[in-house]
């Protein structure tokens, strides 16, 4: 397969420093989705992760940022700062029973996606389990390749604002 691949990205990748984690893509995925369902300040508790400490720092400077400015990402996905969100906290599972739930939940609908995507077969009752939710709740990261499509869904989007801002005030 690298046989195939620019020799610039291969290098790219081999630079120290440079990861191809998607996480950040899933963190700010999630921090938009958040920040357009409420209406106000929000707190976040997640159970503890390594993944999530990972992050933390970067989280921080997210939620301290001042500057007030929006940009569009997607044909229903944008980032405006200052962030409504307060703050993020990783608290341990056994003692809160709010993030043993939001585990189950979330437990359950990976399930019902893997089962309807044919990935693997569940034992839960997939079409029920995606009921208990309205579609604005979920997020998705399924690759299309319907290019025309993802085309017009990102027609007019600020990515190379956003990655040059990013890289100006939250780069370390």
């Amino acid at each position: 397969m690298a046989q195939f691949a620019a020799p610039e990205c291969l290098q790219a990748i081999a630079t120290p420093g440079v990861t191809t984690d998607a996480a950040l893509v899933v963190l700010q995925s999630l921090i938009s989705r958040m920040e357009a369902m409420t209406d106000g300040p929000y707190w976040v508790e997640h159970d503890q992760s390594k993944n999530l400490l990972t992050y933390h720092d970067l989280l921080q400077r997210f939620i301290n940022h001042e500057d007030a400015i929006t940009f569009r990402q997607s044909e229903i996905a944008s980032i405006t700062f200052p962030l409504k969100l307060q703050s993020v906290t990783q608290v341990d599972s056994k003692t809160s029973p709010a993030v043993q739930l939001a585990d189950v939940m979330i437990g359950a609908t990976i399930e019902a996606a893997n089962t309807l995507t044919g990935q693997r077969g569940g034992s839960l009752d997939a079409q029920r389990v995606l009921a208990l939710y309205a579609d604005h709740q979920l997020i998705h990261m399924l690759p299309s390749i319907d290019f025309e499509e993802q085309k017009r869904f990102r027609q007019g989007t600020q990515a190379t604002q956003v990655i040059d801002y990013f890289a100006q005030n939250f780069h370390k």
